[in-house]
């Protein structure tokens, strides 16, 4: 049931560590309009609302429409309750103002149910009373003109504005403002780790360029296969080895993002890019260095620029490498990428275990050779599928390559012969269980017999088993050197 809330008692559940936040009820007429608010600290909150650059772009779609419109017409029907409805509360971040000059209020958490209400405002009132929100998303754009269409389709209750409570709680400080913003989550859609790594470091970014950071960080789109590539990345290694939270745990997933991508980056940093740099030195001792372009996926990072760039980077190498379209070249990396890694579908897990170990190889070593280590990559990776009797599970792949540390084989090599000496010397024994009836694994391994043109004695379970990786590894053998010769004849 829809209750006004008392703001002391609000302001006695703050955490005591966090000063300077003041606390009002009011409605959201007075919210809209840029009222003179009365707050718990003796002040007065007064501003107009904005979005602030770090604000991800509004989302809510017609489920989130629909369950507000189905709450707005119980309340405001023929038999209204003597208490106001209760939207529940909003955060804000006050910048300039005082009690005789308004100032702005950047919208922290309630951007979704603010802009929701304010197109329900224009539908039945105007503009006039309705907040001048500016979007820079283009993607707000688009569902905010979707949603008006919905929304005229539909009957709407008359809504009374003055009758629609709010909690306000109002920041004077940014980082007070950014950690609400972590820790709240807003009705409908939960913020991501990519929202809010954006939101940190966007803030650190100068002012004056912070519109092109937010433009360029949107344009990107879905990160979260890239983010899940940093955490394994970053996580995955033997000096330090840390299990990367499932995404369908998605607190604690978001709690490993924050603290990885966020708040363990350097405040202050230069934009660094930690890159091996080889010194090569002729008969006479004259040197030439050769650096590797771009970032490494495991360096310290810094707060704002150094980290959004390290993000841009990599996405745009992620999407050159594994946006592969639909008919790629035969024989191309392009194209066993697709039919050993997407289409024989060995397991969702290992997949993304394989483009996690993809990206950091072309990091470090470019991508002349890439279709050669991308096929080893996949035998070590994909042994796995071939090891198990039935199933892959999600945390037996943390376990494989803890075991067989490949990121860090990757990582610690100087050469890309140095990696493949590490990834031909690995070894492991294929369980014949599962592969005399139709199922999963056998599905795989019939799959890469196909693609890489190779006979297994099938239907015999055991020596298909006994069989397997000496044809992978010959077939692999043989597919490199009509590479290579045809990369020597260009």
């Amino acid at each position: 049931m829809n209750q006004a809330v008392n703001e002391r008692q609000l302001a006695h559940s703050m955490p005591m560590a966090v000063e300077g936040i003041a606390v009002a009820s009011t409605t959201l007429a007075n919210v809209f309009k840029a009222a003179k608010i009365p707050s718990s600290d003796g002040n007065f909150i007064f501003g107009r609302l904005q979005l602030p650059e770090y604000q991800r772009p509004y989302r809510w779609g017609e489920e989130q429409l629909g369950r507000l419109l189905d709450d707005l017409r119980a309340f405001f029907s023929t038999d209204v309750p003597a208490h106001d409805f209760y939207l529940g509360s909003i955060i804000l971040h006050q910048e300039g103002g005082d009690g005789r000059q308004r100032g702005e209020l950047n919208i922290i958490d309630g951007q979704q149910r603010i802009t929701s209400l304010a197109l329900i405002h224009y539908l039945q009132q105007g503009e006039k009373g309705a907040p001048e929100l500016t979007y820079s998303s283009p993607e707000s754009h688009v569902r905010i003109q979707r949603n008006l269409r919905w929304l005229e389709r539909q009957q709407l209750p008359e809504v009374d504005f003055t009758r629609i409570n709010v909690t306000l709680v109002v920041t004077r400080r940014e980082d007070d403002a950014y950690r609400f913003f972590e820790t709240q989550n807003t009705l409908g859609v939960r913020l991501s780790g990519a929202d809010i790594i954006k939101a940190y470091h966007l803030r650190s970014v100068p002012k004056a360029v912070q519109d092109d950071y937010a433009r360029a960080w949107e344009r990107m789109g879905d990160l979260k296969p890239l983010v899940a590539a940093f955490m394994k990345s970053r996580h995955w290694q033997t000096l330090r080895w840390r299990n990367v939270a499932s995404d369908r745990d998605p607190v604690w997933e978001r709690k490993q993002i924050v603290t990885e991508l966020a708040e363990r980056t350097q405040a202050g940093a230069a934009d660094i890019a930690y890159r091996p740099l080889q010194v090569h030195r002729d008969a006479w001792g004259k040197e030439a260095h050769v650096a590797q372009v771009g970032y490494a996926m495991r360096q310290p990072l810094g707060a704002g620029v150094n980290a959004m760039r390290y993000v841009e980077y990599f996405h745009g190498l992620r999407q050159s490498l594994l946006d592969v379209g639909e008919r790629p070249a035969v024989g191309s990396f392009a194209y066993f990428y697709k039919r050993l890694a997407v289409e024989a579908r060995g397991s969702v897990f290992l997949t993304r275990a394989y483009d996690c170990a993809l990206l950091m190889y072309a990091s470090q070593f470019g991508t002349a050779r890439l279709l050669e280590a991308s096929l080893w990559i996949f035998r070590m990776v994909f042994a796995l599928r071939l090891i198990n009797e039935v199933s892959v599970r999600e945390d037996g792949v943390q376990t494989h390559i803890r075991n067989a540390p490949l990121l860090d084989w990757i990582s610690s090599s100087h050469t890309h012969e140095e990696l493949l000496d590490y990834l031909r010397a690995y070894t492991y024994t294929p369980a014949p269980e599962n592969l005399d009836v139709n199922s999963i694994k056998q599905r795989f391994v019939r799959a890469v017999g196909e693609t890489l043109c190779f006979e297994l004695p099938w239907p015999d379970a055991d020596k298909v088993a006994a069989n397997y990786d000496t044809e992978l590894c010959a077939a692999i053998d043989r597919i490199c050197l009509a590479d290579a010769a045809r990369q020597g004849g260009k």
